[in-house]
């Protein structure tokens, strides 16, 4: 049992301090107080519990009370949640059971996801100005990198699929194929109509 309730409460404690730096975390926190919602993922296998009070949110390995939602579901599948629209389709798919109301899981999912945390702000409180100001350009250096090698990737994989080993074809290749298509569409209804016109006639 220890396995379980050590790392939650230091993930709680960690969530409830990402949400007391977040000003309107509060607001969304209190639309939920008194709600249980709980999370039983397939690679876990054992379910996890969140209840939301007015000022924190309380996680639990081993609670078995009724809750207002239950989600079974798998971890890559989470996200997807935030979109009502995706709801029906994880559920047709066999991606997503839920038990109750649909609509507590989103309000718990926007709660951690519109965290609006001023990391400059936290980081020169605590370390100071300068050294803050240095690590945010770091960190803004680095982003700009890895957006810059996936682009480079990406172009790279078109390159190779496209222009040389003429796996995939090019944007003109493809738009002149579609026309062929729409025309050949266009040629098979006037013939389906004319037949259909002759058959009349007889």
């Amino acid at each position: 049992m220890l396995w379980t309730v050590l790392p939650t409460g230091a993930m709680e404690a960690l969530l409830n301090q990402l949400l007391g730096l977040d000003a309107g975390s509060r607001a969304r926190l209190q639309k939920l107080q008194g709600k249980r919602l709980r999370v039983t993922l397939g690679e876990l296998g054992k379910p996890l519990t969140l209840t939301a009070t007015d000022q924190q949110l309380l996680l639990s390995w081993i609670d078995q009370e009724p809750v207002d939602c239950h989600i079974i579901t798998r971890l890559a599948v989470l996200p997807e949640l935030r979109d009502t629209a995706n709801i029906t389709r994880l559920i047709k798919a066999d991606a997503l059971d839920i038990e109750g109301d649909p609509l507590l899981a989103q309000g718990f999912s926007k709660l951690i996801a519109d965290l609006d945390i001023d990391w400059p702000e936290q980081l020169s409180q605590r370390i100071g100005d300068v050294p803050a100001q240095f690590v945010v350009l770091a960190w803004q250096r680095s982003q700009r990198w890895l957006h810059q090698r996936r682009a480079d990737q990406e172009q790279w994989v078109r390159d190779v699929l496209i222009e040389e080993q003429r796996l995939a074809p090019g944007k003109q290749e493809f738009a002149g194929f579609s026309e062929e298509v729409q025309a050949l569409r266009a040629r098979i209804d006037r013939i389906e109509f004319e037949l259909k016109e002759r058959q009349r006639g007889q």
